[in-house]
């Protein structure tokens, strides 16, 4: 597993980075422009992962099976067809948000391209490719930030942020992926309408519905929060999940791998070394973990300068969780690689509803922290369900379309 090393190795330069960035952000922003710019970076994500990371994820795991070998171009332009019809639906709030709408669209356009060229590269194992697509990227976003702190310092505006971080996502695909894309592919209709009647069609409209709901998952607490608490309490959890994130480098390297690599393994002897190389991981992760939970009572309030007491405790409790979705992390992969989109389907909807539903309950008397325990409990049921549907293919004593040791 020398790729996860590596994709972890410059991942981890560059989120280190962007790590700094935010904290710097966290440090110079106003609370109300930080809720403001964690608000628009939860609606792009969501935008983003709901459309870009689902159509990423099934060019990689349904890539043979839909036909999709020589149509990265058609791939990518429906993807950017659906983004202009949203933006044409949602161009009523366009006078409620003013710029930001803008802004927020524009950011969300790029991060498509973004993240369309490192799944094109990550499908094809060039998982080099991959991570200088991000490293260059954050090198772009956090040299112009770091000028515009230096600056306007304590008046640095969300606005600017997130303009600086749309250019950046752009020159870089321009740079990086431009040339292995066919403009004039893009944005032809029949080709498009062709990969969506392919896409919806049979059980893969499960999958994609599993992506969909799982991108407003993993964001439903920043607007649970934005709904039932104040500014405060929005960015004290937005603090918190900036550190955390950091701690999700391990975790986003190993799918990376992950993802391509099951999908694509040949025998059953290949498979388990793969879940047994992932144990010792595992064994390295959590202490690592562990120890930036107890040290955050000291780490955290001299970043934020005492802004945000709570984000102590909001972090301990992401940092556990964590290390429950590190350790379970190959078996997503494997429920997809025997196709039982169905299931993921159901169960992240069942996990969505358990997560708001507790989030009513817990923000109102515990804010912040509430939203996060809401956060543990429902990534812990959807890791501990796959854990258990993947148990049941029988140790793995088959695999669709690959060979036995």
């Amino acid at each position: 597993m020398k790729s996860v090393l590596q994709v972890l190795s410059l991942d981890l330069v560059a989120k280190i980075m962007l790590g700094l960035i935010g904290i710097s952000l966290i440090r110079f922003m106003v609370s109300s422009e930080y809720a403001s710019y964690t608000l628009a970076l939860a609606v792009v994500t969501v935008v983003t992962q709901s459309l870009a990371s689902t159509f990423n994820r099934i060019y990689i795991v349904g890539r043979k099976q839909l036909g999709l070998q020589g149509s990265p171009s058609s791939f990518l332009g429906l993807q950017l067809w659906i983004m202009l019809l949203l933006l044409v639906l949602t161009l009523p709030l366009a006078s409620v948000y003013g710029s930001v709408y803008w802004l927020i669209a524009f950011l969300a356009l790029t991060t498509c391209l973004s993240e369309f060229s490192k799944t094109f590269f990550q499908q094809q194992l060039k998982f080099l490719r991959f991570s200088m697509v991000e490293l260059l990227r954050v090198l772009i976003f956090g040299s112009v930030v770091l000028l515009l702190i230096k600056v306007f310092g304590h008046d640095l505006r969300a606005w600017q942020v997130l303009l600086v971080q749309s250019i950046a996502m752009l020159l870089v695909f321009v740079l990086v992926s431009g040339k292995h894309f066919d403009p004039n592919q893009l944005m032809k209709v029949r080709a498009v309408a062709q990969l969506a009647t392919k896409l919806l069609g049979g059980s893969y409209s499960y999958l994609f519905g599993y992506f969909f709901v799982l991108a407003f998952f993993t964001q439903v607490d920043v607007f649970m929060l934005r709904a039932l608490a104040n500014d405060s309490a929005l960015a004290t959890y937005g603090s918190a999940f900036r550190y955390y994130s950091l701690l999700s480098l391990a975790l986003g390297a190993v799918h990376v791998v992950l993802l391509p690599v099951v999908q694509n393994a040949q025998s059953l002897a290949e498979l388990r070394n793969i879940l047994t190389y992932h144990k010792r991981m595992v064994l390295l992760f959590a202490p690592v973990v562990l120890t930036g939970a107890w040290a955050a009572q000291w780490i955290i309030p001299l970043i934020d300068m005492g802004k945000y007491p709570e984000a102590v405790i909001v972090f301990r409790i992401l940092a556990i969780s964590a290390i429950v979705s590190f350790a379970f992390s190959p078996y997503v992969n494997l429920v997809m690689r025997f196709e039982d989109f169905k299931f993921l389907f159901i169960l992240i909807m069942l996990a969505l509803l358990i997560d708001i539903g507790l989030n009513v309950a817990l923000v109102p008397a515990f804010g912040p922290v509430g939203t996060a325990i809401a956060a543990f409990t429902s990534f812990g049921i959807v890791n501990g369900a796959i854990f258990l549907r993947a148990r049941r293919y029988k140790s793995l004593l088959r695999i669709p379309n690959a060979t036995t040791p």
